[in-house]
């Protein structure tokens, strides 16, 4: 969770508008939409590379438990019982966070998208406020 907390402060200091910042948020705005897709795509590729280094656990675990069973027990069997093991629980656990971060960065990049809608917005209604 520390990746998220550490994101939100962040958004929540690129997000800060006000009539004194506007335009240097403005201006800024593509750079940071730029940052966060950046961040985005390498979660995901983290992810990737989790999934392929789960898959790997699991071969090993299941021959492990192959080898090690006092009886015999059938590869589905062993796929099932690897499920409890330490390093599986431990790597799902990792899979589960960079899940999370994925679809806290997307919700992200979808405001940052309408960040430029809300600029304007302010813009007008500043203009209107001075008539």
């Amino acid at each position: 969770m520390n990746d998220i907390d550490q994101y939100v402060n962040e958004i929540e200091k690129d997000l800060i508008i006000n009539e004194f910042n506007i335009k240097d948020v403005s201006m800024r705005t593509p750079a940071r939409k730029h940052y966060w897709v950046g961040r985005l795509i390498r979660h995901k590729k983290n992810l990737y590379n989790l999934e392929k280094e789960k898959i790997e656990i699991k071969k090993k675990v299941v021959k492990e438990l192959l080898e090690q069973s006092p009886i015999k027990i059938t590869i589905p069997v062993a796929e099932k019982a690897s499920v409890n093991h330490v390093n599986m629980v431990k790597i799902n656990e990792k899979i589960n966070n960079e899940t999370l971060i994925i679809e806290f960065l997307e919700k992200t990049e979808k405001i940052f998208s309408s960040v430029s809608f809300d600029i304007s917005n302010i813009v007008k209604i500043m203009q209107m406020e001075q008539l």
